[in-house]
């Protein structure tokens, strides 16, 4: 990626000899846009209610963040000596379809870290960050993965739930220097939301905490992976919702063959969720929206299953396919608990070492656990990075 960089070097000082830190700032970023179709056939019934609703539509129009999130940011490094860095990280998401923020209207909604990092003793950083288990997962799949498709982009966006790019306020993460491929990260969150008004609050139990916990390797072909995520609720919650202590649990891992790469995942969440996807596209129709409503639900199971290959299609292309599974065990997040099936293939073409098309096609039976339901998606874009 090309990116336009302010080096400050390092100067020495004739009268005393002494070295000013050497220091450098990156402003860099993408903006992914396209023209998609969606359509979603089905209904269900509001477990409120009792109420059945129509989820049946379909739109033509121009798409946003299909294959990568647009996103500008700035990130940089200053050398304190002894191999010690100061680093931070600075990240805003945005649309490009109307130039709005994403994120619910943040200025750095994607990321906003500052930390410390060493070649001896890791890295800690601190701020709104990507919880473990995000970073690991797409770590199997890497940036080129299709021609640079996240794992996002082969499911409904209901899988994975703790590594559906999940993002924590407050959070504290370390990570240890990589040995013989093995690197561990450790995270903790001192209130996930400050944007929720009934998840937070003065006093410690007021706010909603989250672990984060992971083991990643990486040596040659092979990349792989185990994560552990647990959310504390907020005792500002009803005492149903408190009863819940959603956890989730992921493994995965991938083998580059060169000639194509392949990578599998399984995940499973209990008592809530941590992230939920929409309709495709954006949108809604009616009341229907595709997402779990309550994180929080006691008792409450969920499977994810991902299969995934990808593939170079000669010197500029590259190709991907892969299959998603998310069942779950209980109807009060959607109104139904139909297991759901997602089939993705997707194609790009690189134009040069920034610019690139794409083609991404996904079919969802049973979406958003909701029996009958269908989504279907298409999509072609550009992206560009800077």
């Amino acid at each position: 990626m090309m990116k336009k960089t302010l080096l400050v070097a390092a100067l020495a000082t004739a009268s005393s000899g002494a070295v000013h830190a050497q220091s450098s700032v990156t402003l860099y970023g993408i903006i992914d846009a396209g023209i998609g179709y969606s359509k979603i056939d089905g209904s269900f019934t509001d477990p409120a209610t009792g109420q059945t609703i129509s989820a049946n539509g379909s739109r033509i129009g121009m798409t946003d963040s299909v294959k990568n999130g647009s996103r500008w940011g700035l990130r940089g490094t200053e050398d304190l000596g002894g191999g010690l860095y100061a680093t931070f990280q600075l990240e805003s998401g945005f649309n490009a379809s109307d130039g709005q923020s994403t994120q619910g209207g943040r200025l750095f909604g994607r990321e906003a870290t500052i930390g410390l990092a060493s070649d001896d003793w890791g890295k800690i950083k601190m701020g709104r960050q990507y919880n473990i288990a995000t970073r690991y997962l797409y770590s199997i799949f890497g940036p080129s993965f299709g021609g640079g498709f996240s794992q996002l982009n082969m499911g409904s966006g209901l899988g994975f739930s703790s590594a559906n790019w999940v993002r924590y306020d407050n959070l504290v993460t370390y990570e240890t220097p990589t040995v013989n491929g093995f690197t561990l990260g450790l995270g903790y969150s001192f209130g996930t939301d400050d944007s929720r008004a009934t998840e937070t609050g003065f006093e410690t139990a007021d706010n909603t905490r989250a672990i984060s916990v992971g083991l990643r390797y990486a040596n040659g072909p092979l990349a792989a992976f185990i994560s552990y995520d647990q959310l504390n609720p907020s005792s500002k919650l009803s005492q149903t919702q408190r009863n819940a202590t959603p956890r989730s649990y992921l493994v995965g891992g991938s083998y580059d063959f060169e000639v194509a790469k392949l990578a599998l995942a399984y995940g499973r969440t209990t008592d809530g969720w941590f992230a939920g996807g929409g309709l495709p596209n954006g949108g809604s129709i009616g009341n229907f929206k595709g997402t779990p409503t309550n994180a929080y639900v006691d008792g409450f199971k969920s499977n994810s299953y991902l299969v995934a290959l990808s593939a170079p299609v000669g010197a500029a292309g590259s190709v991907f396919g892969s299959w998603q599974r998310v069942d779950a065990n209980d109807d009060r997040l959607t109104g139904d608990d139909a297991t759901s099936n997602t089939f993705a293939l997707g194609y790009t073409y690189t134009l040069s070492k920034r610019s690139d098309v794409y083609a991404v096609a996904k079919y969802t039976k049973n979406f958003a656990f909701l029996n009958g339901a269908k989504a279907t998606e298409a999509t072609i874009g550009f992206r560009h990075k800077f």
